[in-house]
């Protein structure tokens, strides 16, 4: 069965570092919420320790959001256990977390569509033979903001989400009808705005689909601006509110609309 993250006819609410705007992202217990709520797929961060061990955390540095300090490279796994993991939601009131591995995440949420950012180049290769080794090259979609890090993971043999200089180049191209037949990419993943200006969303979708690549868009938490992208023949949103994202999809659904 096709994955929906690479079904560009989908239109699916991707849980951004899981239900972060009411749990502490990275977390397993974020992550939980997010497909408890009925999130189609959960995206996350991965970056490495000192000892070369792949965990969830979004900054270099431990500051934001773990009782740690200093940067994730300077310390040990067992170290990065004996953290706090809910620092960076100031409401969070569920008591301590820890910062998960990635391969204990991978094995809990197997049966579960994940989007997998890699952080850093040192994380690539961990992350891309975990997911090999517990057999989730199906289920899993990775990506990266660093354009080295993604072009390393169009050869991985897993479905590649496009650098942001692809990405970019596909922007002109789209604006006046073309598209590319063949790229090293399986998924487009962009922001709402380039800088200050929209982009042409509906433009970029349609080059996208006549690629059969699905579109993502990241960070959604507006539901009205949700509505409008699906609408455009975007494929994900990507949300820190899952919950508001599915209601208003299914809004989308009693007004007549594909969802």
């Amino acid at each position: 069965m096709k994955s929906p993250l690479l079904d560009p006819d989908a239109r699916i609410v991707i849980a951004h570092r899981g239900n972060s705007a009411f749990a502490p992202e990275n977390t397993i217990e974020s992550l939980r919420q997010a497909l408890e709520l009925g999130a189609d797929a959960v995206e996350f961060d991965v970056r490495v320790t000192r000892d070369g061990v792949p965990v969830l955390l979004h900054d270099p540095t431990l500051d934001r959001t773990t009782s740690g300090r200093g940067q994730l490279a300077d310390v040990s796994l067992g170290e990065v256990r004996t953290l706090d993991a809910s620092r960076g939601l100031r409401t969070w009131t569920g008591g301590k977390l820890s910062v998960p591995t990635l391969e204990e995440t991978l094995d809990r949420f197997r049966e579960t569509p994940m989007v997998i950012e890699v952080k850093e180049m040192a994380a690539a290769e961990p992350t891309v033979r975990l997911v090999h080794k517990l057999g989730l090259q199906g289920k899993v979609i990775v990506g990266s903001g660093e354009t080295p890090v993604a072009e390393r993971l169009y050869r991985s043999g897993l479905n590649a989400i496009a650098s942001r200089m692809d990405a970019l180049a596909l922007l002109p191209l789209a604006v006046v009808g073309l598209y590319l037949p063949t790229p090293d990419y399986q998924v487009l993943s962009v922001t709402p705005t380039l800088g200050p200006l929209p982009i042409p969303s509906a433009r970029l979708a349609a080059a996208a689909r006549r690629m059969r690549v699905p579109m993502h868009v990241w960070t959604v938490n507006d539901a009205a601006q949700a509505v409008t992208l699906w609408g455009h023949g975007i494929s994900g949103i990507i949300t820190d509110r899952a919950a508001e994202m599915l209601v208003a999809r299914t809004g989308m659904r009693w007004a007549g609309q594909a969802p």
